[in-house]
């Protein structure tokens, strides 16, 4: 029974106000929890798109996925059984999934069928090749337009998407959204009534709508006749309908001065919906006595009976009886259709965890004996193992990996002011402000520079303002197009004379003054003790102290890219990690500091000096900060340094080229070192570099284990020394936080791979930028495209990333681990559910043990999969 407004109510059971709408709010935050906040593009920071979801095993996470989005979690069966043709999964792989994961059906006897006798694991992998194949999944939940006014939905979205996007614009639009100030509801509420695009009548009835968001929800779901134990299903089919806005605007929510969240935004659209709906039918709400049944639709299965049928077809089996095609459809329901995909990613999975694994047992690395000529802490980001690689091939450099914000959790100010950036993980507050300033006695060397900053911005904001205007598009062609075109076509037909000429230009115009960080009015003496103790301990370096020890960010440069900060540094906030690498620098060159380190047992000898770097991911150069803050007596080994990172970065280059779209087959290092840098100024390449594709393991543990070993810049390499840790706590910070934020990364490059209609954000080509940065559209009133294009994915022909679920190696005693996972309500989650994998041992003689939620299993290579990484 369904209740109105009108209904009468006894005084006594009327809810007071602040509990209804404290009621309102609780259910629309449990109605997004399938969710994950997205960022703006400035922002952007790779999440798991389904971590709303992670306190949910990764089978029944899928269900969900397809009920609400009408979206696949899993690789699609056609294409699992292409790679098992190409030898990417094999037979006694998918016997080991199903060992380990549907042992009760296994331990039945043999099945006789006709007159020939098959063994249990024999007839599942069949119907796992031959098998009937279930429909595609389709949406399950659904509003009361989509199911009853098909013509209404279209109107909803464009409304939705029109105001929306009005609101969150940030700069873009010459029309600023009339009383933004006073939050979206009340604005929208105010402006809704004069908003031509909607018939009359809902206008309207639109000039009732309460004063509260809350109470708006509260009237249109009562309008709707939606039952009160079908709400939260109603309100997820909304927040299904656009889950691009829908997710941005729960990131919005949790700002404190955004002016909008999803209460907003959910009364927006049903008291819109109820508004129209209710001109649409002549028996006012009579038609939603029926919405029991349109909220939640079922789709058809196939039965076991069906695929037993199938499969005896398959095998050409025809002379059975009733009960051995009854035997037959009870042995497949153990394996139900919606989870024989799961057994495709399974071994897919161990196919390649396996060579990876072995490769690892059977590495015998060189030591070093003597002491290390520069330690070089790069990020954990796949991209900087092939420079830690062929930089440690060069001489004796140790490299460690370290995740890219150093540790330091801040907000950053450049030198020209404005906003302040977060330059850390997106799970971390920041609460400190560094701030880039002059260097003593170079103050007017920086005026001038924020002056050459301040004329190239005006010109940039002109042209901007230029073509959103109605006349001046023209005027601007006559008058400046003599000069904007050839430098148009210079940039398409000569990129990298063009973008020399550019950065000839900005030399002169914005040189770069030298700065530094300030930290001193920031940190007291003991936080910056702490800071850096922190920062040593962290990443293992706590003694063997080299004279140079450099921090090494990284970024990318791209030009025409809006995703730029896609192929920054997720630890750094989606930004380049210059600013983390020179803070940590600065506070462990502070005497100060090293006296309050030195009271704590760490002494750093006064030889060593930290300098900060940043790797260019786009074309692997490597550029030392801060050079004119490195003392004379260290010259000499910064410029020896320099020259090896410059070789490494062109052998990476090279070897970088064999898999970029376009570039030369097997170039000398040098010309790929050339290629790369003009892919990074060509405005029209949609392939500048690959990002974190393909990633696939996050290793944690000593340097020895990975040193010399090409990974295919396929791991996340964290340093980790399990005897300097024994109460285990940089262990739980490595797991909680950066393993976390790979996962993160990982799941977003495989859900856009597995279903990139629903997390991707389809090509490059078509995309249109709303908001100045808010998101990208397809045209200007599509959803906002939530994830990674398709171009970070695929070139076209090949897929670039394998679409896998990440795997934790780790190198510490089990015990510890089983801890940590016992009280980290996240790991539990992650390793219990099946997010992502666990693989550990103790010691560099023992065996490999995988994690699974019953205890510790030895690791079982499969017996016909003995190869090694190539």
């Amino acid at each position: 029974m369904t209740t109105s407004p009108a209904t009468d109510l006894a005084p006594d059971a009327v809810p007071d106000v602040s509990t209804q709408l404290a009621a309102v709010r609780t259910e629309i935050a449990d109605a997004a929890g399938f969710l994950a906040p997205t960022w703006p593009l400035a922002d952007f920071i790779a999440v798991n798109p389904l971590s709303g979801l992670l306190d949910r095993p990764f089978a029944e996470a899928a269900t969900i996925a397809a009920d609400l989005l009408g979206a696949r979690v899993t690789p699609d069966e056609t294409w699992l059984r292409d790679a098992w043709r190409h030898g990417r999964i094999t037979d006694d792989g998918l016997r080991a999934v199903l060992a380990r994961r549907h042992p009760a059906a296994l331990r039945q006897g043999p099945l006789t069928l006709g007159n020939r006798a098959y063994d249990p694991v024999e007839l599942l992998v069949a119907d796992l090749h031959q098998g009937v194949t279930g429909p595609p999944p389709r949406r399950q939940v659904h509003t009361a337009a989509e199911a009853l006014a098909p013509d209404v939905v279209a109107l909803l979205n464009t409304h939705t998407i029109q105001w929306c996007a009005a609101f969150l614009d940030e700069g873009q639009s010459t029309w600023r959204m009339p009383g933004r100030d006073r939050g979206f509801y009340p604005a929208w509420r105010a402006l809704a009534t004069h908003d031509a695009t909607l018939p009359r009548p809902v206008r309207a009835r639109l000039w009732h709508l309460p004063e509260r968001a809350e109470h708006a929800v509260l009237e249109a779901l009562a309008a709707l006749g939606v039952p009160d134990n079908q709400r939260t299903r109603y309100l997820q089919a909304h927040l299904a309908c656009l889950p691009g806005f829908a997710a941005h605007i729960r990131w919005q929510g949790q700002r404190p001065d955004s002016g909008i969240d999803l209460v907003d935004y959910l009364a927006l659209r049903l008291a819109t919906e109820a508004a129209t709906l209710a001109g649409t039918h002549s028996h006012g709400t009579a038609w939603a006595s029926a919405s029991a049944g349109w909220i939640d639709t079922r789709q058809a299965t196939v039965d076991p009976g069906g695929r037993a049928h199938h499969l005896l077809g398959a095998l050409e089996v025809t002379d059975t009886d009733a009960a051995q095609r009854s035997a037959l459809a009870r042995l497949l329901d153990h394996l139900p259709l919606q989870q024989r995909a799961l057994v495709w990613l399974d071994a897919y999975e161990d196919h390649y965890r396996g060579q990876l694994l072995r490769t690892l047992s059977r590495h015998q690395p060189e030591q070093p004996d003597a002491p290390p000529r520069a330690q070089v802490v790069c990020c954990i980001d796949p991209r900087s193992e092939g420079l830690r690689r062929h930089l440690e091939a060069l001489g004796n450099y140790q490299t460690l990996g370290f995740a890219g914000f150093f540790a330091v959790a801040m907000r950053y100010r450049d030198l020209a002011g404005g906003a302040a950036r977060a330059q850390c993980p997106g799970p971390i507050t920041p609460r400190h402000t560094v701030t880039e300033r002059p260097t003593p006695g170079r103050q007017r060397a920086a005026e001038r520079s924020l002056a050459g900053r301040r004329v190239l911005a005006a010109i940039e904001h002109s042209l901007h303002t230029a073509k959103d205007d109605l006349l001046a598009p023209f005027v601007l062609a006559e008058s400046a197009g003599w000069l904007a075109g050839p430098l148009a076509a210079a940039k398409t037909f000569a990129p990298r004379a063009a973008g020399a000429t550019r950065a000839w230009g900005a030399r002169r115009i914005t040189p770069d003054p030298p700065t530094e960080i300030s930290i001193t009015d920031v940190l007291t003496p003991e936080e910056r003790a702490a800071t850096a103790e922190t920062i040593l301990t962290l990443m293992g370096l706590t003694r063997g102290f080299a004279r140079l020890v450099v921090f090494c960010g990284h970024r990318a440069h791209t030009d025409n890219n809006p995703y730029q900060a896609a192929l920054d540094c997720g630890a750094c906030g989606g930004h380049p990690g210059g600013p983390n690498a020179r803070t940590a620098a600065a506070l462990l060159n502070d005497p100060q500091v090293r006296r309050h380190l030195a009271a704590r047992g760490i002494t750093i000898p006064d030889d060593t000096w930290f300098i900060p770097a940043e790797h260019d991911t786009t074309t692997d150069t490597v550029r030392l900060l801060d050079a004119h803050l490195l003392p004379d007596s260290h010259r000499r080994d910064a410029d020896t340094l320099t020259a090896d990172l410059r070789t490494a970065g062109t052998r990476l280059a090279a070897e970088r080229c064999a898999i970029l779209p376009g570039a030369p087959t097997r170039p000398r290092p040098r010309r790929a070192a050339r290629h790369t840098r003009a892919r990074a100024r060509d405005w029209a390449q949609v392939f500048p570099e690959w990002g974190l594709a393909d990633n696939a393991a996050f290793v944690i543990a000593p340097r020895a284990l990975t040193r010399g070993i090409n990974l295919h810049s396929r791991a996340f390499l964290h340093d980790y020394d399990p005897d300097l840790d024994p109460a285990g706590t940089v262990l739980e910070t490595i797991l909680t936080a950066p393993l976390v934020v790979a996962h993160w990364i990982n799941s977003q490059y495989y859900f856009a791979t597995i279903e990139p209609h629903a997390f991707g954000a389809g090509s490059k080509t078509l995309h249109n930028v709303t908001g100045g940065g808010l998101g990208v559209m397809n045209g200007h009133t599509s959803d906002l495209l939530p994830g990674l294009p398709w171009q970070s994915l695929t070139d076209g022909h090949h897929a670039r990333h394998e679409p896998q679920r990440l795997l934790a190696i780790v190198q510490a005693p089990l015990r510890r681990l089983d801890t940590l996972i016992a009280r980290n309500t996240v790991l539990h989650h992650m390793f219990s559910h099946d997010w992502v994998g666990l693989t550990a041992r103790e010691r560099p003689d023992d065996r490999w043990h995988r994690y699974t939620p019953t205890g510790w299993q030895p690791w079982h290579p499969s017996t016909d999969t003995q190869e090694t990484l190539p």
